[in-house]
């Protein structure tokens, strides 16, 4: 073996002497046959290059290499081992945190393991060590930790400087980091390849303070624990996966921090006490049929808005498809009830708390979904810009945070899923039986929250399908599968059936529209332009981001796309059905929130004008749409900020009111003036179209 041992120097002439001559102390095994010493004085300003060259005559070949800029210790190990003749490589410190005692331990686990790679371990025995920060150690531990998971490697000391490695190991990785952040590359790189054998040998540690010169910085710090994730998952399209952690990192303390779950008119209000209703119905009143709550004088807190039916009977107005889904946070909000000693009737905080969890968990379950979909045909950078801008700069962030109990959030999310395992049963050539439930089952979930989403069988349908030829093909092919066909719909009935007996129990049909005879679809007068482009609550102009993925829709056709069809029908056929309710507006709130539910189609649009747009070649041709998309996604956040301080109304938003509020945060004292308020009841009889 011949040996070349690498010391990176910045400012330390008042222990090179001492770092060196312990140096040279140290006895090599019997197969190391020649020893080197390279100094790399990382543009010193104290000259410690100069007591370096003196120190060690005789005992081993010394070497000095300055750097007219200073560059950091990456940079430093990096020339070191460009100038190295030896085909192992050490590199010690020159603070004296590690000892070079510890040298010929490290030199027998690499040659003795026949190993490429062997890092000093300072915590595997769990030592503590004087002077060197609690925080430290566990952020070392949790990041090692980390990379253990994303290496699949044992690792207990990422960021300890003692490594002994092949230098052709070294030279293949490429690496690019200059400063602190060059051990946490050069480990995940290495060991992310598969032929790399590794293996660690305990190390002696002698902490410095910063006092005493110790360099690395807490900004150090943090960006070795961004590159843990970037180098961890390199390759694993790692920014789309650090984009979704961030927005359920900060949509999390939002909440955390908002607490609305305290607020005793929030949370379960509107719609949320209808979808909700079925849940303490059940399990704590056990009345499905509500005959409890006229009059109802009990020891709980109880909100129930029933309609009658055609038997006089009380009949909850929406589907339960929400409380299936709430139903085991519903549960753990009982439980902390009954811990907690709070009111356990279903409608105090525990419940409450939980039931804002859930929202936030179908978020998570809906941007992992919709980001498998975009990967699928756009870059992980493209993904993540687009995950991000859906994210915060369209109403989902406030459906996901301030009025997470409506139903949007969570059929985004099913809707995501639906469409992922779409993308996978026509990937497959062939389609399992549990394939084929599982589509059946979201179907159904999807459809049991809004019925009318039930339209995204389309995408189903259509998949994939750019010619005639391949619609008579998909055609052909579900004839021929008619048996897992029929299992899906079959699957679909299942989930469907308790809300079928639960309607044939309390009205007589097994089908029922609960909304009564004066809330209806007018499909003969759809209000169409007025939902699009209205100062009221025009999707245009309180989600702007949408306009690029409108325009988004001819690129999926330019580039061939499996989603091209498919969203070509289901766009306009929802933008019919949507704008064909009687409220138009749908009610008070924020922005058209019905289209939450098929984002991800949106989404999958923009990802594709995005995507188009940087393979053109001229810059402004990458620049311009890229910029553009930024603006609309700004502006939308922007617009989320006005509506929680009021600068928008969540119902009565007129020209003269927008213009008045345009850059403002909060309302204007004439702000309130200028609204003007729909008439619900003209509405209902198909005015106001």
């Amino acid at each position: 073996m011949d040996l070349s041992i690498v010391i990176p120097l910045y400012n330390e002439a008042g222990v090179i002497t001492t770092t060196l001559e312990r140096l040279g102390d140290v006895i090599m095994p019997d197969f190391v046959e020649n020893t080197e010493v390279i100094i790399v004085d990382d543009c010193s300003t104290d000259n410690p290059s100069v007591c370096a060259e003196k120190t060690l005559p005789g005992k081993y070949e010394v070497r000095v290499i300055r750097l007219d800029v200073n560059s950091g210790k990456g940079a430093a190990v990096a020339a070191g081992v460009r100038a190295a003749r030896g085909d192992t490589i050490i590199v010690q410190d020159a603070d004296l945190e590690l000892s070079p005692s510890d040298i010929p331990a490290l030199l027998e686990k690499l040659h003795h393991g026949n190993l490429d790679l062997v890092s000093g371990t300072r915590f595997r025995t769990r030592n503590c060590y004087h002077g060197h920060a609690v925080i430290a150690t566990t952020v070392n531990r949790l990041l090692s930790c980390i990379a253990s998971k994303l290496t699949r490697r044992t690792i207990t000391d990422l960021t300890c400087g003692y490594k002994v490695f092949r230098k052709d190991l070294f030279e293949r990785l490429l690496l690019k980091e200059k400063r602190f952040g060059f051990e946490t590359e050069f480990m995940l790189k290495a060991l992310r390849e598969k032929g790399t054998t590794f293996g660690e040998a305990d190390v002696a540690f002698q902490p410095r303070r910063k006092a005493e010169g110790k360099k690395i910085r807490l900004s150090d710090g943090l960006g070795i624990g961004v590159k843990v994730f970037r180098y961890g998952l390199t390759g694993r399209n790692w920014l789309s996966a650090l984009t979704v952690a961030f927005i359920m990192t900060f949509m999390t303390v939002n909440m955390l921090v908002v607490k609305h779950w305290k607020d005793e008119q929030r949370v379960i209000e509107w719609d949320a006490i209808s979808y909700y209703a079925y849940l303490p119905a059940t399990f704590i009143h056990h009345d499905l049929s509500l005959s409890f709550a006229d009059g109802y004088a009990g020891p709980h807190k109880l909100i129930v808005w029933p309609e009658r039916g055609p038997a006089g009977k009380h009949v909850i107005k929406t589907t339960m498809g929400l409380s299936l889904l709430w139903m085991p946070f519903f549960l753990a909000g009982h439980v902390a009830a009954l811990i907690t000693g709070a009111d356990a009737g279903g409608y105090s905080e525990p419940y409450k708390f939980f039931l804002l969890v859930s929202a936030l968990v179908f978020m998570f379950i809906g941007l992992i979904y919709l980001r498998r979909i975009l990967l699928v045909q756009a870059s992980d950078k493209m993904t993540a810009i687009v995950l991000a801008s859906f994210a915060f700069g369209t109403n989902l962030y406030w459906y996901t945070l301030f009025q997470g109990t409506m139903a949007h959030v969570y059929s985004f999310a099913l809707i995501c899923a639906f469409i992922w395992y779409t993308m996978k049963w026509h990937m497959s050539e062939k389609h399992g039986t549990m394939h084929s439930i599982r589509l059946g089952a979201l179907l159904g979930l999807i459809s049991l929250i809004r019925p009318t989403n039930l339209i995204i069988v389309v995408f189903f349908l259509l998949y994939d399908v750019n010619s005639f030829r391949d619609l008579r093909d998909r055609i052909t092919g579900l004839l021929s599968g008619y048996r897992q066909v029929l299992i899906m719909v079959l699957t679909l009935i299942v989930v469907w059936l308790p809300q079928m007996i639960y309607w044939k129990e309390m009205t007589g049909h097994w089908l029922y529209f609960s909304y009564g005879s004066d809330e209806r679809f007018f499909f003969g007068d759809p209000a169409i332009l007025k939902g699009l482009f209205s100062w009221r609550k025009g999707l245009f102009i309180y989600a702007p981001l949408l306009i690029f993925s409108f325009a988004g829709i001819i690129t999926l056709w330019i580039r061939r796309s499996p989603h091209a069809l498919p969203v070509t029908v289901f766009v306009p056929l929802n933008i019919y059905i949507i704008f064909s309710w009687w409220c138009w507006w749908y009610g008070g709130g924020f922005g058209q929130r019905a289209f939450i539910d098929s984002y991800a189609l949106m989404a999958v649009a923009a990802a594709a004008l995005l995507t188009t747009s940087m393979t053109a070649v001229k810059k402004r041709f990458r620049v311009i749409p890229l910029s553009f998309f930024l603006l609309l996604m700004s502006l939308g956040t922007f617009n989320n900020i006005q509506y929680y301080y009021g600068a928008i109304h969540w119902d009565s938003m007129t020209r003269e009111a927008y213009c008045d509020s345009l850059g403002r945060v909060r309302p204007s004292a004439r702000f309130h003036e200028l609204l003007e308020a729909p008439d619900y009841e003209k509405a209902r009889e198909g005015g106001d179209r």
